[in-house]
């Protein structure tokens, strides 16, 4: 596992997050994959970043990141007492700053100011737009354990807090065979099955929650940096 120190977070990149390069392998070849790996990297690595640093300007600490098989996740604890809206904040971060990103280079694009890039820059910037803003706001549907899921869960807790949890779970689970039938109806196979194995993990993590028996560890999309990550990081 390669270690590094972003700003002050530490960094941990599991030798799965290789996977992603299998994903290109439709659309690219040679370079082109690598070009398309190394900007899911920087897509991933700069959405955690929106859920490290928003969580560690509100306090938590410590706070790291974790990179491995598809995705990521970002592991932070309180270090004060953190309400229902800042966790609410701390898990829109992370898809707000990939799609600003993405929406940023989408417009440097139609001003005409990326013509003349070579062509491997070209799949760099597109394969970045893909996993910053579309994957950036497919996070954003309320299913558990995807960012929107975790979203909905914190404001639901500042109306209903001892229901929210449960109320989540019901959602998730609505909204998961609504994408999954809509994905399945417009032949996106791998989504459709991507999304049925998220909302089901989802479910079963909150069936098996127990009351902490001391301050919890807050977590954005996976599990203590200490431990194995789970099969399908955010």
């Amino acid at each position: 596992m390669l270690r590094f120190s972003l700003f002050g977070v530490p960094v941990s990149i599991h030798f799965s997050f290789l996977l992603v390069a299998a994903f290109g392998l439709p659309v690219y070849r040679g370079w082109g994959i690598a070009a398309w790996t190394v900007a899911v990297f920087v897509a991933v690595l700069l959405h955690e970043s929106g859920h490290a640093f928003t969580a560690r300007a509100f306090g938590a600490s410590p706070v790291s990141i974790t990179l491995f098989a598809f995705g990521g996740f970002t592991s932070w604890s309180n270090s004060r007492d953190l309400g229902p809206g800042r966790r609410f904040v701390i898990s829109a971060a992370g898809s707000a700053v990939g799609i600003a990103a993405g929406l940023a280079v989408i417009g440097i694009g139609r001003m005409g100011l990326l013509a003349d890039l070579p062509d491997l820059a070209l799949v760099f910037l597109q394969s970045f737009v893909w996993a910053g803003l579309v994957w950036g706001i497919l996070n954003w549907i309320p299913i558990l354990p995807l960012d929107g899921g975790h979203m909905l869960q914190h404001a639901l807790e500042a109306i209903v807090p001892k229901r929210a949890p449960s109320i989540a779970r019901v959602v998730s689970v609505i909204a998961g065979v609504v994408v999954v039938a809509v994905a399945w109806r417009y032949e996106q196979r791998f989504l459709a099955i991507f999304v049925a194995m998220i909302t089901f993990m989802g479910l079963r993590e909150g069936r098996s929650e127990r009351p902490p028996a001391h301050p919890p560890q807050e977590r954005t999309g996976g599990e203590s940096p200490d431990q194995e990550p789970p099969a399908f990081p955010i």
